[in-house]
Order: C-alpha cells, then sequence, then structure tokens
C-alpha cells in the first residue's frame, strides 16, 4: 500500500462539563468501590448533558473551532468536512450538517460527509481525507469526531460500561 502525505495543521477537543467518577459509576453497575478503576484503569470520565446544550454537533463544533484557531485557517476557507462517530445525533439528514450549522456555514456549500465505522471511525475519516487531498478534490479538510457513549451504557456489564466516556476531537 502506497503511503499518502498529509499535514495536520491543528489540532482540537471539547471535553464535557460533567465529570463522572469510577466510585460514581461503580454504584451505577452495582459493583464495589475501586472495581472500575481497578479494572479498567480509568478514575473519571466525562459525559455529555443535553442540559447543558452538549450534543454531538455542539461539542464536535467546539473541538473544530480549537482545531482552526490552533491551524489559523478560518472556518470559511474548509472545503470539506468528514465526521467520525460511532454514536450519530441522528440519522437523517447526518450530524454532519449539524457541525456545519454550529459553524455558522450552513449555506456555505461546503462538502460534508459522515464515517461511522465503530472504533475506527476517525483513523477511516483520515484515511478518506488523504485520499480525497491526494486526488485533489479538497485542500483543506475538517475531520471532526463526536461521541455520547453514555446514552448507550448497560450498567449490568461493567466491564464496558468503565470503558466509555464523551468528548470530541477535531484535526484540520
Amino acid at each position: 500500500m502506497k503511503a499518502i502525505a498529509m499535514r495536520i495543521a491543528g489540532i482540537g477537543r471539547y471535553l464535557p462539563q460533567r465529570v463522572v467518577t469510577s466510585d460514581e459509576l461503580a454504584r451505577l453497575c452495582n459493583v464495589p468501590a475501586g472495581w472500575i478503576e481497578e479494572h479498567a484503569g480509568v478514575s473519571e470520565r466525562r459525559w455529555a448533558s443535553r442540559e447543558l446544550g452538549e450534543t454531538n454537533a455542539s461539542m464536535g463544533a467546539r473541538a473544530a473551532l480549537e482545531a482552526l484557531a490552533a491551524a489559523g485557517v478560518d472556518a470559511a476557507d474548509v472545503d470539506c468536512l468528514i465526521y467520525a462517530s460511532a454514536t450519530a445525533q441522528q440519522l437523517i439528514p447526518d450530524t454532519s450538517v449539524y457541525v456545519l450549522r454550529e459553524l455558522g456555514l450552513a449555506d456555505a456549500g461546503i462538502t460534508c460527509l459522515s464515517i461511522h465505522s465503530s472504533c475506527l471511525s476517525f483513523v477511516s475519516a483520515l484515511d478518506a481525507a488523504a485520499c480525497r487531498l491526494a486526488s485533489g478534490r479538497n485542500e483543506r479538510i475538517l475531520v471532526v469526531s463526536s461521541e455520547i457513549n453514555s446514552i448507550g451504557l448497560n450498567f449490568r456489564e461493567p466491564e464496558s460500561a468503565a470503558l466509555f466516556g464523551d468528548g470530541a476531537a477535531a484535526v484540520l
């Protein structure tokens, strides 16, 4: 396989405001205090709050704005947005258009698409971005990943519930 050159110009992230400790999660999972941290190695994670306006799109847009600022690029100069997630805000229309709207680019005519391949979504989106750049189709691609895994946790399975939190990341 031939390598495709690309450069990451800016990185951004967003963490939800609500901090959930492993002890709090242990109570929800009905396991002893300390069990979650011992088995997962995680002392705290973040969970999004709709009451605070934290959605997949809003978290993704906040991460995107940080990546754009780090790169010194205006959002209007992006010509493609690839949204990468296992937990879409909704299916139709897809979350990518909502991220554009949060960025104030709903009417900008920017190509947007989504890749939903579970844990590999972000890596798959980077690969798609590299291919689009190599083909000359795009010049500045914003890859945004935003996950709200907390809505699907099964507290009767602490082994998996202990692993997932919420947050967003973006690269230009």
